[in-house]
Formats: C-alpha cells, sequence, structure tokens
C-alpha cells in the first residue's frame, strides 16, 4: 500500500465501531495519525494510538473539535458512522444518523476543505438486479430503486456525497457487502449467526445466500481508494457470493465436525418472519430472522468488486479463512 505520504492525517467517523475501529487499526499499523470521532456515552475501549474526539453527526455543533485538526496536513476523511439495520421499526434514527448524519459531515468537510472524503455506503445502496446479473456500481443512486429503510437511507446518502463531488468536494464511495470477520463486539448480524451456530444452534439451514467480505479486506481498500480512489467514483468491496448452506458446513469443519446441512426454503420461512423478529424482541434475541433478513437471503447478492480490483488494486482473502478467523475469535472472547 505505498504511495500515501507520512504526513496524511486520516479522520474517522464511528472510529469505534467494527469498521472504523479495524481501520483505525490498520493506519496505526502504517504510522498514519489517526483521530476518531466517538459518540459522548461510547463505553467501548479505546484503541490505544487513536486521538478521540467527542461528537455526534446529528449534531453538528459538536462536530468542530474533530475538525480542527483539518489544517495540521493532508487530511483524509473517511465517514463510517451510520446504523445497520435488518430490523423494523427505527426509522427515525436510521434516516437521522445516516441521510442527516451524512449530510452534517460532508457539509462541514466542504467548508473546512477536506483533501479527500470516502464515504462507507453499502451493496444495498445498489438497485438489485434480476437474478444471473452481476451487480455493478451505477451511474447514480435513488432511494426508490432499492428495497428496505436501510438500504434507502445509504443510496439517499450516497446521492448526497456524489451530488457535493461535483460541487468539488474530492468524495468517492465505497460499498462493501455483508461484513464479517474478527472484532465485531457491536454484535452485528452474521457475527451473532455464527456465535448461535457455535453454541450448537440451527439444526438445518436456511435457504438463499448473500456475499460477505473481511471487514480486514474492506479496511485495506478504503486505504487503496485513499490513495488511488477517483473524484465522484463509486467501488463495490466485495468478496463472493456463499450459501448459508455452505457457511453452515465451513463452521462445521471449523469444529471438527463437518456435516452435511439440510436447507428449508426461504417460502416455507418468510409467511412467518415477522411474528419470529417479535418473539426476538420480547426474549431479547439477536435479531437472525426478520422480513427484511430473509429478503436479503433471497435476493441477487452477486457482486462485482472488478472495478476496484483493476483501480484500487483491491484484494480480497479466501472466505472460509475470515470464517475460521471470526469463530476462533468467538471462542476466544467466550474462553
Amino acid at each position: 500500500m505505498g504511495g500515501i505520504p507520512l504526513e496524511e492525517l486520516f479522520l474517522i467517523t464511528g472510529a469505534t465501531g467494527f469498521l472504523g475501529g479495524t481501520l483505525a487499526k490498520t493506519l496505526l499499523t502504517r504510522g498514519k495519525k489517526v483521530v476518531g470521532l466517538r459518540l459522548p456515552h461510547d463505553q467501548s475501549e479505546p484503541i490505544s494510538g487513536v486521538e478521540y474526539q467527542i461528537g455526534d453527526v446529528t449534531e453538528p455543533n459538536t462536530l468542530n473539535g474533530f475538525f480542527d485538526h483539518t489544517g495540521e496536513r493532508r487530511t483524509v476523511l473517511v465517514h463510517c458512522a451510520g446504523i445497520v439495520s435488518i430490523g423494523s421499526g427505527e426509522e427515525k434514527q436510521i434516516l437521522r444518523v445516516n441521510v442527516e448524519g451524512t449530510k452534517n459531515v460532508i457539509d462541514a468537510a466542504l467548508r473546512r476543505k477536506i483533501d479527500k472524503f470516502i464515504y462507507v455506503s453499502s451493496v444495498h445502496a445498489i438497485r438489485e438486479k434480476p437474478d444471473g446479473v452481476m451487480i455493478r456500481e451505477p451511474s447514480d443512486f435513488s432511494p426508490d430503486g432499492v428495497v428496505g429503510l436501510y438500504g434507502k437511507s445509504k443510496a439517499e446518502a450516497t446521492a448526497y456525497v456524489l451530488e457535493a463531488a461535483k460541487r468539488g468536494l474530492n468524495a468517492m464511495t465505497v460499498h462493501p457487502s455483508g461484513m464479517i470477520g474478527p472484532g465485531d463486539r457491536s454484535g452485528g448480524y452474521m457475527t451473532e449467526t455464527i456465535r448461535a451456530f457455535l453454541r450448537g444452534g440451527f439444526p438445518v439451514a436456511v435457504g438463499g445466500g448473500y456475499d460477505f467480505v473481511d471487514v480486514r479486506d474492506v479496511a485495506e481498500g478504503i486505504i487503496s481508494c485513499a490513495e488511488r480512489g477517483r473524484p465522484g467514483e463509486s467501488y463495490i468491496l466485495s468478496n463472493r457470493y456463499i450459501t448459508v448452506r455452505e457457511m453452515f458446513e465451513a463452521l462445521s469443519r471449523f469444529k471438527g465436525a463437518p456435516r452435511t446441512y439440510r436447507t428449508v426454503p426461504l417460502k416455507l420461512l418468510t409467511p412467518f418472519a415477522p411474528l419470529i423478529e417479535r418473539v426476538e424482541n420480547w426474549l431479547s434475541l439477536p435479531r437472525l430472522i426478520t422480513p427484511y433478513s430473509l429478503y436479503t437471503l433471497g435476493s441477487n447478492g452477486h457482486f462485482s468488486h472488478e472495478k476496484a480490483d483493476r483501480e484500487l488494486d483491491y484484494t480480497v482473502r479466501p472466505l472460509e479463512q475470515t470464517l475460521a478467523d471470526t469463530a476462533a475469535w468467538l471462542q476466544n472472547e467466550t474462553g
């Protein structure tokens, strides 16, 4: 990853999250200065070497200290802060953070003349293609073209970022697929699914699958984007499509008890998804089966990262390695 000047400073919103924390750690190993934004009541363990500023992307007046660093050296701002949700009933907060929060950060970046702005969007912001058609970076983004509140919020925010690029901001977007990997202390959807599997759950696999990518590969892709990314461009940072059945069988090999799993068709579960989600909420269980999660598993999850390969020198590790590393980390965390 050579070529990034030593004097470069990285500002990271959402620096205590799964991706933000992984990115910060990766940058520190390169000798980079990292300033991270964290919420006032964030109780997560700080990363040694990161300078933190307290602030909230939904409250513009709290961002001044974070942006005060911009005059020190050439500055790259990576906007990771956001709410990832597969559940129901969170519309107000998702829109406030993912859309209004992004607009606040963009507006501040324009005023402070940030040298480079990288927005972490999502493949969910991209209009789905018919089955069998590979999904690539589109030329425009609209919430009307995607399904689900989360995807709509990311599409709207992405459109705002790319509009800012037309106004002169050196801005670009990256679109990770489903991120997995070690270090997710926030309890994301796939982390909780793998945790439940390791505890002995899931005698069968649900149908469908998706494209999953190692969070460490996404972090590397963002650093490459800081070096090589072009203004106004979007880059899919994915790996490959894998079925839930293939994932469970890979995890069973990690446990030393390989087996073949039967698959329950999604169409049999889908009518019961709203009820299952309510039960999960009532029992304070991780929300693993929801209408949106089942929709996603049944959607076209084939995303091409050829553009990132070509322009960013993006590479990915085998998903089997990621699953093994994630399982090992979870086992170590739980003793």
